[in-house]
């Protein structure tokens, strides 16, 4: 939920109560897109598993190793709190609903990730490949 009584233009992006909301508002997205996915996919990575889908992380993983996916994932977490604020500082009526629809969109992404992964890990084979999707 948005509070009322945070105004991220007269404290800035980096107030204590702003990033503690924060952290709280994308729980779900920290736990599964960040975390999850990052654990799961390492796991696979590195035990042979399986290999990475998405060309960019692939060679930015290829390059700079495994490591780097938590880097990228941090960024991006960086942009959802920008947005986070961007929206909480935001006069217009349909800024707590575009909120409420990236924090759930990203959330359910990170457990179709999650999901993908185990299925990797466990019959070797993806969600996206038992769909038919690859």
């Amino acid at each position: 939920m948005l509070p009322d009584n945070i105004n991220t233009h007269s404290k800035g992006l980096f107030n204590t109560e702003a990033i503690y909301d924060f952290l709280h508002e994308a729980r779900y997205i920290i736990l599964l897109y960040i975390i999850g996915d990052f654990l799961t996919t390492f796991h696979a990575l590195s035990n042979g598993y399986g290999f990475e889908e998405n060309g960019i992380l692939s060679g930015i993983m290829g390059t700079h190793g495994l490591w780097s996916l938590l880097i990228v994932k941090i960024m991006i977490l960086a942009v959802i709190y920008w947005n986070y604020c961007s929206t909480k500082a935001s006069v217009h009526s349909y800024a707590r609903k575009l909120w409420d629809l990236s924090r759930t969109g990203v959330s359910l992404f990170g457990l179709v990730l999650v999901i993908n992964n185990l299925m990797v890990i466990t019959v070797r084979s993806s969600l996206f490949e038992c769909l038919g999707l690859f």
